[in-house]
């Protein structure tokens, strides 16, 4: 009876042993959501034969490769086209190598066709507006058209002219850099108005020029009037690429 008691002790120690040392449950993606994006590694991907942590490394990727993939698994693995298919941990990818480009830098690298969408307006306004403004009002770092009168106004948006602003009457627009203010005055019933705008994109992609406020005093002190330095003949135009270059750079 003590030599059974004995080996029945020494076979459960024996199993704890083995319990222990075996790998904990496996943990396999139940659900994989179709997708189509390309993301990029980091140092030292690894990549799964199988949508599991404890699974097979095939390999590890140096980073910043362009990776294709087509799935995400409900445990968090990105399902990729590496020539065959294999898993990658979603904290090993980013969405981009570098910082997306803002308006003003992809303007500056796409420069001629900026050049032609406003060279094309600025014939346009010829046979009313002599002289024009180039002075970025939205932030974006691109500078609007403003015609002589200050009833139209034109910015730039996927590679053509649009218009963000019009009035029936003259407006005298003034900008305060400081504040990131475009402010309007004009006369209305023998009085003089302010208003201050800001660029609503609620209707439009590219935005209108609307007035939110005609309490323009705290903006007033900060704001100089948009002058019209250029004027519109062939001669200017011509020298668009220069102009806009010289301001893009600023």
């Amino acid at each position: 009876m003590r030599k059974q008691w004995k080996t029945m002790v020494l076979g459960a120690a024996v199993l704890s042993v083995f319990l222990a040392a075996a790998p904990p449950a496996k943990a396999y993606a139940l659900n994989i959501t179709p997708i189509s994006v390309e993301l990029y590694t980091t140092s030292g991907t690894p990549v799964y034969a199988t949508p599991d942590v404890y699974g097979q490394v095939v390999t590890y990727l140096d980073r910043f490769i362009n990776v294709r993939v087509t799935g995400i698994t409900d445990n968090g693995f990105y399902q990729v086209n590496l020539g065959e298919t294999y898993y990658i941990p979603g904290p090993y990818m980013i969405t981009q190598v570098e910082p997306a480009k803002t308006e003003k830098q992809k303007a500056l690298d796409n420069l001629d066709k900026l050049v032609e969408a406003y060279r094309i307006q600025l014939e346009q306004m010829e046979s009313y507006s002599p002289s024009f403004a180039l002075m970025d009002v939205t932030g974006d770092g691109i500078p609007e058209i403003f015609d002589k009168d200050g009833k139209e106004i034109y910015s730039y948006y996927e590679e053509r002219p649009v218009m963000i602003y019009y009035s029936e009457n003259p407006v005298s627009f003034h900008y305060s850099k400081k504040d990131n203010k475009l402010l309007g005055k004009y006369e209305w019933n023998k009085k003089t108005i302010w208003e201050v705008y800001y660029n609503d994109t609620s209707l439009l992609p590219w935005g209108q020029l609307r007035c939110y406020t005609t309490a323009a005093s705290e903006y007033q002190k900060n704001a100089t009037a948009v002058p019209r330095d250029y004027t519109n003949d062939a001669a200017t135009r011509a020298d668009l690429t220069n102009i806009l270059k010289k301001i893009l750079s600023l």
